[in-house]
């Protein structure tokens, strides 16, 4: 069997596994930020930004399970959102805090990106597949 038969089959757990760690990543990054901020309403605002994406990024991973291509294309999105927030890290965090808590942020956009990416060429090659085939996929899910 092929391996473009396989993904027919086989669910993308690659992607998957991959948006689950940035989820795990991203959760590390917002205990570790923080325990470094004032209590005010940027505290709530951040928090609630994290939890928002936490959610997006779950759906994301179940998502992109199935090769749903725009979820990759959504998934390529947060990655370069998450690039953009290492502007955000304030400049009272120094030294090998700020170094670890940039390093999250690389670390957790690369994972979404990964994923992303793996999850768009796959949905392509399955797609393409498909067409090039003439599957009825309905025939498949009995």
């Amino acid at each position: 069997m092929k391996i473009h038969e396989k993904r027919l089959y086989l669910a993308n757990s690659l992607s998957q596994q991959l948006i689950l760690l940035y989820i795990a990543g991203n959760t590390l990054f917002t205990i570790v930020y923080v325990n470094h901020m004032a209590v005010d309403v940027q505290l709530g605002v951040f928090v609630m930004l994290n939890i928002f994406l936490s959610l997006v990024a779950f759906l994301m991973a179940a998502r992109q399970k199935v090769y749903a291509i725009r979820w990759g294309y959504a998934g390529v999105a947060m990655a370069l959102f998450q690039f953009a927030r290492m502007l955000w890290v304030p400049e009272e965090i120094t030294g090998t805090m700020r170094i670890f808590l940039m390093a999250l942020l690389v670390a957790t956009a690369l994972s979404a990106l990964a994923g992303s990416i793996i999850c768009i060429q796959r949905a392509r090659e399955r797609q393409n597949y498909i067409v090039d085939n003439n599957i009825d996929l309905a025939s498949l899910q009995q």
